[in-house]
């Protein structure tokens, strides 16, 4: 087994999403993400999602 490497990172725009959940934010940052890595969805082996939501 290798070592986890982190190859490629994006993030949504900061502030509050009109979209409708977490799932279709995530996705919104998914192909930047892979596109700074230089690989296709067929090579991650698995991903990392941070949420950060400041408290009420």
């Amino acid at each position: 087994m290798t070592k986890a490497q982190i190859v490629g990172s994006a993030h949504s725009a900061f502030g509050k999403s009109e979209l409708e959940n977490t799932g279709q934010l995530m996705a919104t940052v998914a192909a930047p993400a892979l596109a700074d890595a230089v690989i296709e969805p067929g090579d991650a082996d698995s991903i990392f999602a941070c949420v950060l939501e400041r408290a009420k």
